[in-house]
């Protein structure tokens, strides 16, 4: 009995971040993102995975999910939607829920910044 009162006691606690990396980098579970703003990153480097970055291709930046992620974006301004996957980490504007490559951003239309929705494929 008291096993199962802690368990509800648990289950209710609040979610929080324990340090200020927690809190920047979002180690704290968030809902999918609905109205939240995007940006569009181009240099040639290195991406997370340890692969050349190749900024015609689609794909996208997220600070916390898992590399290979496939997010449904949806851009709400003109409603296209894309398929992306994750291969790179960032934004590291605060405010900011994705990086676009330059490929995924033609293809959504997005010039700079734009409003989107995500969400993780399969799950729309």
């Amino acid at each position: 009995m008291t096993l199962a009162a802690l368990a509800l006691g648990l289950d209710n606690w609040p979610a929080r971040a324990d340090s200020f990396q927690q809190m920047w980098m979002g180690r704290i579970a968030r809902p999918p993102a609905d109205n939240e703003e995007a940006s569009i990153y181009w240099e040639d480097k290195w991406d997370s995975r340890g692969k050349r970055f190749k900024p015609h291709e689609i794909s996208c930046a997220h600070r916390t999910e898992a590399l290979g992620t496939v997010f449904i974006v949806t851009n709400l301004e003109n409603g296209k939607k894309i398929e992306c996957p994750v291969f790179d980490r960032g934004p590291f504007a605060r405010g900011r829920v994705l990086d676009f490559s330059l490929g995924a951003a033609r293809k959504i239309g997005c010039d700079g910044l734009c409003r989107v929705t995500v969400r993780r494929a399969g799950y729309e």
